[in-house]
């Protein structure tokens, strides 16, 4: 049943991902929720399902909603082992530093993409894409990672231990 469950919130999170945030957001301001799964995931689960996730969710990022293949599938993939490195250290109470773990993989997710694309040689003005892509969209998924710690922490099987 929980399997069934992940399968129908990855389902939403692309059909959000893909057809509601372009119409709420302009291009610029758009969140990623795929990316933040990725994160809150790592944070949260471990290396396994970070990396499983971020797989996942890059290869379908790629395929089928962008229009470069590897542009999210590399970035999600060094991102999800970056922060699995500190899976240990987030509790069912600190939703503030899965704050600030997302707003932080936010601007890391994003300095792999420019990097990717320098090495692409594209013609890209670092100062206006950290302006941007960078600024208004590392807070909205900062807020979304606080959503998705409490939706994760709330789905857990929890111990009732009797004294």
């Amino acid at each position: 049943m929980k399997i069934l469950l992940y399968v129908l919130m990855a389902i939403l999170t692309f059909l959000i991902q893909a057809d509601a945030f372009p119409m709420l957001f302009k291009h610029e301001w758009m969140p990623n929720l795929i990316l933040v799964w990725v994160i809150v995931l790592s944070l949260l689960k471990g290396r396994r399902m970070g990396l499983g996730a971020a797989i996942i969710g890059g290869l379908i990022h790629d395929l089928v909603i962008s229009n470069a293949f590897g542009l999210h599938f590399f970035p999600y993939i060094v991102v999800a082992y970056f922060v699995s490195i500190w899976s240990h250290s987030v509790y069912e109470e600190q939703w503030y530093v899965t704050f600030a773990w997302v707003s932080g993989a936010t601007v890391l997710d994003m300095m792999v993409r420019i990097g990717m694309l320098w090495l692409g040689r594209e013609d890209i003005l670092i100062g206006t894409y950290i302006w941007h892509h960078i600024w208004p969209v590392w807070w909205l998924n900062g807020l979304i990672g606080i959503v998705l710690h409490e939706l994760i922490w709330n789905m857990e099987e929890r111990d009732e231990y009797i004294w």
